[in-house]
């Protein structure tokens, strides 16, 4: 089987999951792992996939979502702010993981489970 050359027509790029790419960038901004250590941790080509979902997740996401960047400064200065900064970051990652559940079951289940704006509620 031959290989297809890089930017040769025909080729198919790699799309990835809003839900992944949205894990991935979160994790990074936790500052814990470099580009190229999150790509190799996830099989991505590069680290530079990885500052592209972190791109698109400020532009995306971010926006949407205050205070779901992780602050400049990662040590707080008290123990309650420490506390609440780890709060937040556990909501974080429910958030993220209740979208990936979500993304999944419609998939799978080929429906549409999120509530559209401007629904009425069921007559009983």
């Amino acid at each position: 089987m031959e290989r297809p050359r890089k930017g040769k027509a025909g080729s198919n790029p790699v799309t990835y999951d809003e839900s992944f790419k949205i894990a991935v960038a979160r994790e990074y901004l936790e500052g814990k792992l470099s580009q190229s250590q999150l790509g190799r941790k996830h099989g991505l080509n590069s680290g530079e996939v990885v500052r592209y979902f972190v791109n698109w997740y400020k532009k995306n996401i971010g926006k949407s979502q205050p205070g779901a960047t992780v602050p400049e400064d990662p040590q707080p200065s008290n123990t309650s702010q420490q506390l609440l900064a780890e709060e937040l970051r556990l909501a974080n990652l429910k958030i993220t993981a209740l979208e990936m559940m979500i993304n999944i079951a419609e998939k799978e289940l080929d429906i549409n489970i999120r509530k559209k704006s401007g629904t009425k509620p069921p007559v009983k």
